[in-house]
Order: structure tokens, then C-alpha cells, then sequence
């Protein structure tokens, strides 16, 4: 029997982040996803506009590594990115520069003209990672069924002007949100509430298991504390509570003396170097197996040639396939395969405040390397409001010392533990049943959200 149809997804290749926002709902639609933009979709004329944004992405997102020009550049960055200060509160439907720059590339540029002629069999729902496209669906009804339901995931914890039409009040758009902030900051964009869902970031379900029972996330959880905590500390303290989200009748008193570490060096190559700082510091632990070391290197061959590079610099080519562990893959959704396989054997994820910030609900401490942009930086604040997120509290030379103090500590376990507490995990299952039936409850429970 031939599967039902729930939505068509669509994306764009704008680094991962709204490709990995897409990955996990690939099966609400036989013909997966479609990435906007790419070999396969959109006219000819359309597809050099975005190599030029693709382009101009990944050198804004590499810009502050540049000598001189790099300070320069992120000022520029944040310049344009900029998500004005939610308080005090005020109306901020007024649309800014980046909303009228976008309405002239849809109208007159004709992005996204041809999309419509893609969805023109079926009246199903659109599920957008990617403002643009979402924005550009409503803007072309002459092609669009009006029936045709429209929904956009937010990626980060807080948003520029751009992610709302020119006209909000009159906007069909529905928002899948991650988190309270986003919700608010729709508000005073003038987003309708009935439009706001707050169903949490789609995480992998191969990472979660069930939606009632969450075996899979339990299980990697309860190993990873127990990794996390070999002075006993955090259990001292959070033992009860671990007993009873995980539902033990007892805890392990047993703990492992190795940890693993992953380091996802990001979809525009941005902090490759921060590899090498790693390396050197991490080296003579990874020799004797006491940590673990996974490289995610993305889809970008060159950050994988010059990660290897690093490994061979520091003497440790002989531990790749023991104690390192290249994650790549030219094939974007290979990547993510192994990326999310790999994670659940991750005890710290040390990545920049991306929207790898939501995978914090997996019940993963998140070491924050230096945000790139606006957004990125909201995103930090938000993971050190809720405690899932730690600054590095010296150089990455010396990670060797302050990641071994924190664990010691229990700080990593506690930052696990208050990610898997209070950030959303269940978003792919919320989003489904929307899609599916129109069914949507905001909960309280760890267990539920």
C-alpha cells in the first residue's frame, strides 16, 4: 500500500541549518525533500540568484576569520541581521529593509516564481525551513491554491523582521516555533496568535524513539550522566529527579572513565580552525582513550582536507578509527545519517549556538563556540537561560583542563540534564499531528513537550 501523503517539505542549501531542520520530516512526503534552488528545482534564471545568496552566505559566515576586514565584516553582518532589543515592548510590524529587499526579488527577480508549478498536483500542505519560499507562496496567489495550508519552521531562538510578510495582519503563514521567545517576538511583529505554534524544533526521531515512550533518548541519557558524573555529584543532587523523568526503579552505580566529545565544525566552515586548538589540547588523552573525539566536518571536502591536515599536524593520524571519528559525507542527507548516529554516543556537543542549540533536548551539554551573527548570539542567551549551554570558561588550548573540571564537577551532566528538562524535543511529532489532523496541545511535562 502506497503511503499517504501529509505535506510537501521544502528547503533551501543555506548552509545546514534549514536542511537539518527539514531531515527529520524527509518521510511526510514520498518524493522527500525539495531543496529550493538546487540542480533540480527552479528555473534557470532563478537558480543563479541563489548561488549568489549561497555564495554571499558562506563568505559572511567565514568573514570574521579574515585578518583586518574580519571585525569589519561582522559588523556588517550584524548590521544587516540585526533583531532589535525585545524590551521595552512595541509594535514592530513595520516592515524593515530586508522585507522590502525580498518583495522586490519575488516580484521583480522572480524568485520562487516557478514553485507554485511544482506543488500544482495536489492542494497538501507546504512545510517551508526557509522564509523566502514560504513568503514567496503567499505573495503568488494567482498560483497558489487558496486552500493550500502554509507553514514555516523557525530555526532559532529569536528572529529578524524578514521571517514575517509585509503585511502580517493579513498573512496566512503558519509558524512552527521552537521556543517562548520566538512566540513573543512574532507578536510585535504582528503575527496573529492562532497562526503561532509552539511545537518545538523537529528533532531526529531515530535519536527519540516513541513519542509516548522516548526509549531511545532515555537510554543514550542515562549512559551519558552516568559518563558525565564520575565524582557522583550531580546524582547527589539530581538523583530522585533522574529516577523519575526516566522512569529507573534504580541508578547504576558503576561510571566509565572515558568520555566522548563531538565538534561540529558548522555547514560554512567558519571555525575549522578551532579543530586544530582541540587537537593539540585533547591529544595525549585521546592517545590513552580517556576522551573521544568526533569531528563532524559537514559536506564541504575541503573542511574535511584540512581537518585531517590538523590530525596529521598533532601526531594522531593513527587514532582515526579509534579514538577520532570523521563525520562527512558529500551527500547532505548521508551527512545527517551519521550525524545523528554518531550523537548518540556524544557526551558533549561543542558546536557554535546554530540550531544545533535545540538539540540540547537530546540531553546534550552544549560547549558554545563564538556565535556568527544576530541570531546566533539570541541563541546563545537563550541556552545559558535555561542552563543547557556553557561558555568556555578558558582558551581551547587548555580544554583538556576546564572540560575535565567541569565534568568532575558535574556541570556537563547538570547542563544535559536542564536541556533535556526544558527545551522542547517532541517537534516532529507535533508537527505531524497538525499536519495530519489539526491536532495541537501545549504541555508542561518534559515527557510532552
Amino acid at each position: 500500500m502506497k503511503k499517504p501523503e501529509l505535506a510537501h517539505i521544502i528547503a533551501v542549501h543555506m548552509g545546514l541549518g534549514h536542511l537539518r531542520a527539514a531531515y527529520p520530516l524527509r518521510n511526510f512526503s514520498s518524493q522527500g525533500l525539495i531543496i529550493w534552488g538546487s540542480r533540480n528545482y527552479a528555473a534557470p534564471g532563478e537558480k543563479k540568484y541563489w548561488r549568489l545568496i549561497r555564495k554571499t552566505y558562506y563568505f559572511l559566515s567565514r568573514v570574521g576569520s579574515f585578518p583586518v576586514v574580519g571585525k569589519i565584516g561582522l559588523k556588517i553582518i550584524m548590521a544587516i541581521q540585526r533583531i532589535p532589543s525585545f524590551y521595552p515592548k512595541k509594535d514592530l510590524s513595520r516592515p524593515n529593509l530586508a522585507v522590502r529587499f525580498l518583495k522586490i526579488l519575488i516580484k521583480r527577480a522572480r524568485l520562487c516564481r516557478t514553485l507554485p508549478d511544482y506543488l500544482a498536483s495536489d492542494c497538501l500542505p507546504v512545510i517551508n525551513t526557509f522564509y523566502a519560499t514560504a513568503i514567496a507562496l503567499e505573495s503568488l496567489p494567482e498560483k497558489s491554491p487558496g486552500d493550500r495550508k502554509n507553514f514555516l519552521i523557525i530555526c532559532d531562538a529569536d528572529i529578524n523582521r524578514v521571517w514575517v510578510p509585509e503585511r502580517p495582519a493579513a498573512s496566512r503563514i503558519n509558524y512552527l516555533v521552537p521556543c517562548t521567545q520566538v512566540r513573543n517576538r512574532l507578536l510585535t511583529y504582528g503575527v496573529k496568535p492562532e497562526n503561532i505554534f509552539m511545537t518545538g524544533f523537529p528533532l531526529p526521531v531515530e535519536n527519540l524513539g516513541t513519542e509516548t515512550g522516548l526509549e531511545v533518548l532515555k537510554i543514550d541519557l542515562l549512559a551519558r550522566l552516568l559518563r558525565l558524573d564520575p565524582s557522583g555529584k550531580f546524582f547527589a543532587y539530581h538523583r530522585h529527579s533522574v529516577s523519575r523523568w526516566l522512569e529507573l526503579k534504580k541508578i547504576p552505580e558503576d561510571r566509565e572513565n572515558h568520555y566522548t566529545v563531538m565538534y561540529a565544525i558548522g555547514g560554512a566552515g567558519a571555525q575549522t580552525d578551532l579543530a586544530r586548538r582541540i587537537l593539540k589540547s585533547l591529544g595525549p588523552l585521546i592517545r590513552t582513550g580517556r576522551v573521544r573525539l568526533l569531528l563532524s566536518c559537514g559536506v564541504q571536502r575541503r573542511v574535511l582536507e584540512k581537518t585531517l591536515k590538523f590530525i596529521n599536524q598533532q601526531g594522531l593520524w593513527d587514532e582515526i578509527g579509534r579514538n577520532i571519528h570523521l563525520i562527512f559525507s558529500d551527500n547532505v542527507f548521508e551527512y545527517f545519517e551519521l550525524f545523528n548516529r554518531w550523537l548518540r554516543q556524544t557526551d558533549v556537543l561543542w558546536t557554535k549556538p546554530s540550531e544545533l542549540s535545540f538539540y540540547c533536548a537530546l540531553g546534550l551539554p552544549i560547549i558554545m563556540a563564538d556565535p556568527i551573527g544576530p541570531q546566533e548570539e539570541l541563541n546563545k542567551r537563550w541556552l545559558m537561560e535555561i542552563h543547557a549551554g556553557l561558555v568556555p570558561p578558558g582558551p581551547p588550548e587548555y580544554c583538556q583542563e576546564w572540560l575535565s573540571d567541569l565534568r568532575e564537577n558535574g556541570r556537563l551532566a547538570e547542563a544535559a540534564w536542564d536541556g533535556f528538562l526544558k527545551a522542547r524535543k517532541l517537534g516532529t511529532y507535533k508537527i505531524k499531528r497538525l499536519i495530519e489532523n489539526g491536532e495541537y496541545s501545549e504541555e508542561i511535562s518534559p515527557l510532552k513537550q
